[in-house]
């Protein structure tokens, strides 16, 4: 149903129901004869919108906003049904799509109840696909985190997780594959460049010099200056 139904539909005599062809949990309603608008299958159930029954202005309001929840709903759950979000994204999602404040954050909270939406858990999953999946460091999922509005304490509980040694093969083999020949010709350029890749992928400081020194000894190159790694 349309917002501005509200205003244009009259109140009357619900004449005919009908099955929408092409959308199975929808249903035309006709009030005096005449076509005065559409609903889901649960709208329909709730307000027992069933030929017969008349129907005011203010039956009309109600319907109007069980509706209009009804909608963000379903339109959340096709957004989560493609990937987890989190709380923040969704209401953001649900705003974006122009439905009301009110109804974002209702929306919200009947998927949380429902187990839909869970920030611990997407926090946990989140940072598991990044690093393993996408090989980024620590403080790029954090900083992700933070960005898409997970608390403090999810995050930190989701960093706990992570597999330290996991994160360093990672990052060990990211650089002795993409520096292989820099390695061989100019280790000085190659361990600069090492260095900035790692970080901008998220990687700590102190993830990051362990790694540069263990691929300088692989490369049998002992001796480091010790003040590139501050």
């Amino acid at each position: 149903m349309d917002d501005n139904e509200e205003v244009t539909i009259r109140s009357g005599t619900i004449t005919k129901v009908e099955r929408q062809k092409k959308v199975n949990d929808r249903y035309n309603l006709f009030i005096d004869e005449q076509y005065a608008f559409s609903v889901h299958e649960d709208i329909l159930i709730r307000y027992k919108l069933v030929k017969g029954i008349q129907i005011d202005q203010d039956d009309l309001r109600a319907i109007v906003h069980a509706q209009e929840k009804q909608q963000a709903y379903l339109y959340a759950i096709r957004l989560l049904s493609s990937r987890l979000r989190s709380e923040q994204e969704l209401k953001s999602r649900l705003l974006q799509k122009g439905y009301d404040p009110s109804v974002s954050g209702q929306t919200v909270e009947r998927l949380k109840r429902e187990q839909y939406l869970d920030d611990g858990m997407f926090a946990e999953q989140l940072t598991q696909q990044r690093i393993r999946s996408q090989k980024k460091g620590r403080n790029w999922v954090r900083q992700e985190l933070q960005h898409k509005g997970i608390a403090p304490e999810q995050i930190s509980q989701a960093m706990e997780q992570i597999d330290e040694g996991l994160e360093y093969r990672t990052a060990y083999s990211l650089i002795y594959k993409k520096y292989l020949g820099t390695f061989e010709t100019d280790k000085l350029q190659a361990r600069r460049k090492a260095m900035g890749f790692l970080m901008r992928r998220g990687y700590s400081a102190r993830l990051v010099n362990q790694v540069i020194r263990e691929v300088f000894q692989a490369y049998g190159e002992e001796e480091l200056l010790e003040d590139e790694f501050e």
